[in-house]
């Protein structure tokens, strides 16, 4: 039994709904993998800017208190209270007044709103100074003085800054973590080292910091978390850690640094979880700032995100169908015919007399016709002009690069270099040939039409170059150039042709000739100006060149160009094809004699390379 077909109308909407089905299906996972991507990188930007915003609030703090330790140890006053007067002090009174003395000092050096814990400062013999929490003066024991482990790292350093990780301090009268910047100092600046200056910064004001920074909560139960280690590994916050968990960051922080870049995934060995851990390492400590969150919490947006797009996707896919079923019970057949119209459509079989005619009764599907019957006459249209553009674009191509090969530019340049010969000027001999030979390189190449304008300036510096070795100090040119121009991407050949042509106008008359260049940027467009001191254009030349202009704007014919006199009008033609009508031609005679020559077009950025 012969299997009954299926009616147009139903294999239309299969074929409707299965396309739309799988484009939208395809969409849907290109769009959400590309959503995925773009949110997991800014909220991977976002923490990593909040891991460096802790880095920079932290050295914020480090650096206000070792600027602070700077003053201090440079402080004449300071050295000679401590390291000469109060260790020389005999009695209990003058020591007093020798303390209040110093203290007074360090509120002139600090301020009275003190950015610090406390500040101790001791010589190697054991004498102690404490400013802050504590104000006394008193002598370390031997065994107090070999108790402070930050003591003999920072004699090492020869009294450079030494920043000791979080511990609990050895010589304060009550234990407290604290973070140490010690700098050493002498009875003499860059002397043998007398004494540690000591600024303790304490942990509570860096776990105030940090969770303010990154905005911490409270309980312990957090959704991300903070850890800094210093350079060498060491723990600064938080206070407490696992020793595992501390190898695990450890080894986060190396893997960080083998990689090069601010993030990494591992797994938490204590709860099993993936997470995400952002590092930033500060310029001024050297601390390693790593931001932790769980990859559950981080993408739990994007997920939300993808749900949300899946059932907008299923909702627009069932009304999607809807809409297929209602079209091809009312449009199958003229649909069905433009179809194969459209489809057979080539550049090779249009055909303007042979139109299509749909019969629908259905006044949009009519209109539908009119317009894709419009659409192959103007394709018609466009095909031809394409070509006739493309010849014309040609032939005005080969015109400039025929233009350029002036015979009478050879014979004088050639010339110049016979001369120089005779001479025996061998460096100039071959400095003239490498610009010419540089020259009809350029001219010569085949590369597109446009050009960047560092290229085409050096086409023409190499030409003004050789025009100053035929005239010498008859001839003087003036440049105004502006550098940020010279990526754009203009025509090529349309300067040097310009400065030839002021050449050969300013050279009617008894030097010295002046030539002016200026290149320079007016809001969107660039603009070259050419001007010379010369007699300037005869009036009907200047009136013959825009009549000529003005017929090839009406007409978009293209008149035959004779190698004489051409370059004007040539640079006009191939600006006017490169620019439509967004650019500028401008030729005029000055009042002071001479002539000036504009134009100009919208800047085009060339393409970046690496």
């Amino acid at each position: 039994m012969k299997r009954k077909a299926n009616s147009i109308q139903k294999n239309m909407f299969y074929a409707f709904a299965a396309g739309l089905t799988i484009v939208i299906t395809i969409f849907l996972c290109v769009y959400m993998m590309q959503l995925y991507v773009m949110m997991k990188d800014e909220v991977t930007s976002s923490m990593q800017q909040l891991s460096g915003n802790i880095g920079e609030r932290l050295d914020d703090e480090l650096r206000q208190n070792s600027l602070l330790s700077e003053k201090i140890v440079f402080s004449n006053e300071v050295r000679k209270l401590f390291l000469t007067q109060l260790p020389q002090s005999s009695d209990a009174v003058s020591t007093y007044r020798l303390s209040n003395q110093f203290n007074q000092l360090m509120y002139s050096i600090t301020g009275p709103k003190l950015p610090f814990y406390q500040m101790n400062i001791i010589d190697l013999n054991g004498h102690r100074v404490t400013f802050g929490q504590e104000y006394n003066y008193a002598d370390l024991s031997e065994e107090q003085l070999g108790s402070i482990s930050w003591l003999q790292k920072v004699v090492d350093k020869d009294g450079k800054l030494y920043i000791e990780a979080t511990h609990d301090s050895e010589i304060n009268s009550y234990p407290v973590q604290v973070i140490s910047l010690c700098r050493g100092f002498g009875q003499l600046i860059g002397g043998r080292i007398g004494g540690v200056v000591e600024i303790q910064i304490s942990y509570d004001t860096l776990d105030t910091l940090i969770k303010s920074t990154a905005y911490l909560e409270e309980e312990k139960n957090t959704d991300k978390a903070v850890v800094v280690l210093d350079q060498e590994g060491r723990l600064i916050y938080p206070l407490l850690l696992e020793e595992e968990m501390l190898f695990h960051y450890r080894n986060a922080a190396k893997q960080l640094e083998r990689q090069g870049n601010g993030s990494v995934q591992l797994k938490n060995p204590l709860t099993g979880q993936t997470e995400f851990i952002f590092e930033s390492v500060s310029d001024f400590s050297e601390w390693k700032v790593m931001l932790i969150m769980p990859q559950s919490i981080l993408l739990q947006p994007i997920s939300k995100m993808i749900w949300q797009i899946i059932f907008l996707g299923v909702l627009f896919l069932i009304g999607c169908g809807i809409f297929s079923i209602y079209m091809s019970r009312i449009y199958t057949v003229p649909i069905n015919k433009l179809y194969h119209s459209v489809q057979s459509l080539t550049l090779q079989n249009l055909n303007v007399d042979n139109q299509l005619q749909i019969n629908s009764g259905v006044n949009e599907l009519e209109q539908l016709n009119e317009v894709f019957n419009m659409m192959v006459i103007r394709l018609h249209e466009s095909l031809e002009e394409a070509v006739v553009s493309k010849n014309m674009e040609m032939h005005s191509r080969m015109l400039a690069l025929q233009a350029q090969m002036n015979p009478h530019f050879l014979y004088n340049t050639l010339t110049v270099i016979s001369i120089m010969a005779e001479n025996q000027e061998k460096e100039n001999v071959r400095w003239a040939c490498r610009n010419l030979s540089d020259m009809l390189s350029y001219i010569s190449s085949e590369a597109l039409d446009s050009v960047k304008l560092a290229d085409e300036w050096k086409h023409t510096c190499n030409y003004i170059d050789i025009i100053k070795m035929r005239y010498m100090d008859d001839i003087i040119f003036e440049t105004e150039v502006s550098a940020k121009l010279m990526d754009i991407e203009i025509p090529k050949l349309v300067i040097q042709p310009l400065v030839e042509n002021a050449v050969k106008y300013a050279t009617d008359k008894v030097p010295v000739w002046r030539i002016t260049i200026r290149l320079k940027q007016e809001g969107e467009r660039w603009l070259v100006s050419v001007m010379d001191n010369g007699n300037g254009f005869q009036e009907e030349k200047i009136q013959q060149l825009m009549d000529t202009m003005k017929r090839i704007e009406e007409s978009g014919d293209i008149p035959s160009l004779s190698l004489d006199g051409m370059g004007l009008l040539n640079i006009y033609l191939r600006m006017r094809f490169f620019y439509k009508d967004s650019f500028m031609f401008h030729i005029e005679n000055k009042p002071e004699q001479g002539a000036e020559v504009i134009i100009g077009g919208l800047i085009k950025r060339g393409k970046k390379t690496d």
